[in-house]
């Protein structure tokens, strides 16, 4: 009986231990709290506005038609998360990954990206009006139809990204780079592009302006602008 009680004590001691030296791992009912983990969990159609999710781990999330608006996601892992016309609006995403994240006709308007990871992902028809942006790498991504209006970015990767029909309308543009974008009929107007980089002569005979965009140095006038769907 004793050797049995000392067998429990000891077990019992083992899991205390090992739950002290790891984190916990929320399930998906776990209240919204920092370092939480809903990787794989279904939060469809939900109101998560005002929340800090900082350091936590949604990869694989399905946060669709959701609320987001105004919550932190500080260290945040969104990797493959589905946030398809969720609402991220004035939402902070610093040092977070957003790697092949989808986010068809999401709304992140006045939000932030900052030293965060958005490559291989897809934001069709999405809105980032008047959003913060830096530091950031969004190459190899689909972005078509996505509104970029008013937005500031500054260290911006957008290499090899489908930005067709894309609305960078009197957005501020620094350090930001294109090289080997897709910019049909890509929108730039009231747009000062001479602080881009690797803005081609064929991206810009492709794109559309207007008489208040700047274009980089080297760069002409194309003969088609300003220009109609």
């Amino acid at each position: 009986m004793k050797s049995a009680n000392r067998k429990q004590a000891v077990t019992l001691l083992c899991l205390l231990l090992w739950a002290a030296s790891n984190p916990v791992v929320a399930g998906c009912y776990d209240k919204r709290e920092p370092g939480i983990d809903w990787s794989g969990c279904k939060k469809t159609n939900k109101m998560l506005g005002e929340s800090d999710f900082s350091r936590s781990r949604f990869d694989n999330a399905n946060f669709s038609l959701s609320s987001l608006d105004g919550s932190n996601f500080k260290g945040a892992s969104l990797v493959k998360t589905n946030m398809t016309r969720a609402t991220a609006r004035r939402s902070r995403f610093e040092d977070a990954d957003l790697t092949k994240s989808v986010g068809y006709r999401a709304v992140f308007d006045e939000a932030i990206l900052k030293k965060s990871l958005l490559t291989k992902s897809e934001y069709f028809r999405a809105s980032f009006r008047a959003a913060r942006i830096s530091d950031t790498d969004w190459s190899k991504s689909e972005l078509g139809r996505t509104d970029f209006s008013e937005a500031r970015m500054e260290d911006v990767s957008f290499q090899f990204t489908n930005l067709s029909r894309v609305i960078f309308s009197g957005a501020e543009l620094k350090n930001v780079n294109f090289k080997g974008a897709y910019t049909y009929l890509t929108h730039f107007e009231n747009v000062d592009l001479r602080k881009v980089k690797n803005l081609s002569q064929l991206q810009l005979d492709l794109s559309c302006g207007d008489a208040q965009t700047r274009l980089p140095k080297g760069r002409w006038l194309p003969d088609t602008w300003p220009c109609e769907e």
